[in-house]
């Protein structure tokens, strides 16, 4: 993995973040991922960094937390727990987060207290998520293999060779397998944003999703919509936020979504697999969730507050993407939403309308910008998918077809 190690603290460090000289770096690794955590600070250093402060995870002690403690205090944790983090959003630090644990890790926990915790923290560290939602400070998050998320996806391959068959897959889908991750990258993005100008040009008001899954949803657009993907910009300085990435993503008018929508996988949430997601919504609220696994957990997070029972992502990603192409489920929402469209259930980018990132929250409310403690994301792409656009001067566009972007929007 040697090889992996650095490819994936070059991209993270340099197209990732994008270390500048004097910042202040924070890594939130996996006791499972120390060598690849090694190269990334070490690499900080070399780009000017003025510190670097690591804290691992460890799933084993996760468990136990979940097994031994009570709701009440799962979510009233000590002030200095959220302190560490909201304080990089204090400085305009780059966070960077390695995503390596077992997808399955919390399949006997108390689902309830899996939600509470969650929305807790989520609250507890809203100064931080205020800041990253609306580019004004720098984060990104990327992958390492763990054994058992490995034999998931692989259960027909010994535990080695699974894997080392995830680390591949990994070096391909972040670009790390090229002579120069940086300059793909680049090049990657530049793409994205191509994408991303005509969607913007188009003077989209509402979009119509319609496949034989079931999914038949209108999608109201803010005015002043904004498309975004792939390098994100803050402050001047360009960074990559998910690594990989193939998406390109807007917000939807919280107020005006109607119809049905189906995921086309299985989403795993705080440990929770969670399969055939179906809701349906009127006026921009859910009225009804079901599933056919974990369905608490999904209600828990549509409980959440106010805003979890309405949409704050929509993002397109074409059938035939590179990770698409895979033909594999990772278990891993990082990557399988980067094979196929999706929403979000909550909290929308501020960014994701015209001067919204200097927006109040009232004022945003009444673009009709998500608000919420939680942001889940689920998939909803597949390969007969067609989605029709109707834009402000009464034309009527096809945006995607087949499963992919039509000539107009590539």
């Amino acid at each position: 993995m040697k090889k992996l190690n650095k490819g994936l603290a070059k991209a993270v460090v340099y197209s990732g973040v994008n270390v500048q000289a004097g910042e202040e770096v924070y890594v939130i690794s996996s006791v499972d991922a120390v060598e690849l955590t090694h190269e990334i600070v070490k690499l900080c250093y070399e780009r000017g960094a003025k510190r670097v402060i690591v804290r691992y995870r460890d799933g084993e002690l996760t468990k136990l937390d979940f097994a031994h403690q009570s709701v009440e205090t799962l979510t009233n944790k000590p002030k200095f727990v959220y302190d560490e983090r909201n304080y990089y959003a204090d400085v305009d630090g780059c966070v960077i987060n390695i995503i390596c644990e077992d997808p399955n890790g919390l399949e006997h926990a108390d689902a309830a207290k899996i939600t509470a915790a969650r929305r807790a923290d989520m609250k507890n560290l809203s100064p931080y998520y205020d800041k990253a939602m609306s580019h004004k400070i720098k984060w990104s998050i990327i992958a390492y293999p763990h054994p058992a998320w490995a034999k998931l996806m692989f259960p027909d391959l010994k535990e080695r060779d699974a894997y080392k068959k995830l680390g591949k897959y990994i070096a391909k889908t972040t670009r790390v397998d090229n002579d120069d991750p940086v300059k793909a990258w680049k090049k990657h993005s530049e793409k994205l944003k191509t994408r991303c100008d005509r969607l913007n040009a188009a003077g989209i008001t509402r979009m119509h999703y319609k496949n034989k899954l079931g999914t038949d949803v209108y999608v109201g657009l803010p005015e002043g919509y904004v498309f975004s993907g792939g390098a994100e910009d803050c402050n001047g300085v360009m960074f990559h936020a998910n690594m990989p990435t193939e998406e390109v993503f807007s917000a939807p008018d919280c107020r005006n979504i109607d119809g049905v929508i189906k995921a086309a996988m299985p989403l795993c949430y705080n440990g929770k697999i969670i399969e055939n997601i179906e809701l349906t919504l009127k006026g921009g609220r859910i009225t009804e969730a079901k599933a056919s696994t974990n369905q608490d957990v999904l209600q828990g997070i549509i409980d959440t507050d106010e805003g979890s029972r309405s949409l704050g992502e929509i993002a397109l990603v074409p059938y035939d993407s590179p990770i698409s192409k895979l033909n594999t489920l990772f278990y891993e929402t990082l990557f399988d939403e980067n094979a196929s469209c999706h929403f979000a259930i909550g909290q929308a980018y501020p960014t994701c309308v015209k001067g919204g990132d200097s927006m109040s929250k009232e004022e945003l409310s009444k673009r009709g910008i998500n608000d919420s403690d939680v942001h889940v994301d689920f998939m909803v792409g597949t390969k007969d998918l067609e989605i029709t656009a109707e834009t402000k001067d009464g034309k009527t566009l096809k945006v995607f077809e087949n499963g992919n972007f039509t000539k107009d929007f590539e």
